[in-house]
């Protein structure tokens, strides 16, 4: 019985020492990515919704009445003058035979008229005033209905070869309005056709915010995680009554690959001059019960709690006052977790 209880007193303190042992290890490192905080030019900004559009788009319609013979689908992209629906023509070029063939009568009338008169002409007095005037004025109403028939078929010629219906610039068709087999009226859209090329974003701002920017201003669109500049290309100064608001116009930017005809887009617009401050990426402050914050990254590989005030944000970056000075470096990824004291292992640098 002494021997058990010593024992189990043995035992007792080893579980002891060894439950303190576990207690003592320090918390495994936690990967973090990192980026240097830095003076930068910032200025309030207002975040607004647009949408991409094409700046040259159209319904392409028919000129010619009759029956969708073939029609481009959908997605197909053409270049400027390329056939995009063609018509039915049997009618039509049934009508233009007969019409070339009364101007070939019209034509041969005129000769025999002018022949005859010719005739009458050389005969000198023996005929009468009244037969050459008679003569001269058949000449005239056979050369009158060569004119007719002739432009009768020049116009049946320009809607045979409206009956194709070509692209007015280069681009993509995005829709087909009718199908083959359907019978139309002139004027009838048949495809709809959008420059892919050359895109434009188009935001409906409030009055406070159009007089933050002018043409030719730049601001920033966001595409995908980041932001790229964009320049104003014009403000409409017709503002809607009812909503009080006024058109945009911005260039979509060419780096911006992303962007497609009718999707929303985030355009960031400065609403005061650019002010220089102390920043960090948006990514570094969390925000906590207890308030806003940033961990720093010591000299001992250790993440500090710098409580901080957030202020004015420009596009990924935002500034901050606090405990903080320029090149400290700041988590950018990982600090969701951090307490103030943990270890951490840098894995990444986000370069500013």
């Amino acid at each position: 019985m002494k021997f058990l209880r010593l024992f189990g007193t043995a035992g007792l303190s080893l579980l002891i020492c060894t439950s303190g042992y576990a207690q003592s290890q320090p918390p495994p490192a936690a990967a973090v990515e990192v980026t240097a905080a830095q003076l930068r030019e910032l200025s309030p900004t207002v975040t607004a919704t647009g949408v991409v559009q094409s700046r040259a788009g159209a319904d392409i319609a028919t000129a010619v009445e009759g029956q969708l013979q073939w029609i481009a689908e959908p997605g197909t992209f053409v270049v400027a003058g390329e056939v995009v629906a063609r018509m039915q023509t049997d009618a039509l070029r049934l009508q233009r035979t007969e019409q070339a063939a009364r101007l070939t009568r019209s034509q041969v009338a005129l000769k025999q008229a002018q022949r005859e008169l010719e005739r009458l002409q050389a005969s000198g007095n023996a005929v009468s005033r009244f037969q050459l005037d008679q003569a001269q004025n058949t000449r005239d109403l056979a050369a009158a209905d060569v004119q007719i028939y002739r432009a009768t078929l020049s116009q049946t010629d320009e809607r045979l070869s409206k009956a194709e219906i070509r692209a007015p610039f280069a681009g993509v068709i995005a829709e087909r309005v009718h199908n083959a087999g359907e019978e139309l009226t002139r004027g009838t859209p048949v495809v709809r056709l959008y420059n892919t090329e050359e895109l434009e974003i188009r935001l409906f701002l409030p009055l406070r915010h159009v007089r933050a920017i002018r043409p030719g201003g730049i601001v920033q669109i966001s595409v995908g995680d980041s932001y790229v500049p964009a320049r104003v290309r014009a403000i409409v100064p017709v503002g809607d009554a009812r909503s009080q608001s006024f058109e945009a116009l911005i260039e979509a930017p060419q780096t911006a690959p992303a962007l497609t005809v009718g999707h929303d887009v985030k355009v960031v617009l400065p609403l005061d001059a650019p002010r220089q401050a102390l920043a960090v990426p948006r990514d570094a402050v969390v925000i906590r019960a207890d308030g806003s914050a940033v961990y720093r990254i010591n000299a001992d590989q250790t993440a500090e709690r710098v409580p901080v005030t957030t202020g004015v944000a420009d596009g990924a970056w935002i500034a901050v006052t606090g405990a903080l000075a320029e090149h400290d470096r700041v988590v950018v990824r990982g600090a969701e977790t951090l307490h103030h004291g943990d270890p951490v292992q840098i894995v990444g640098s986000r370069p500013v």
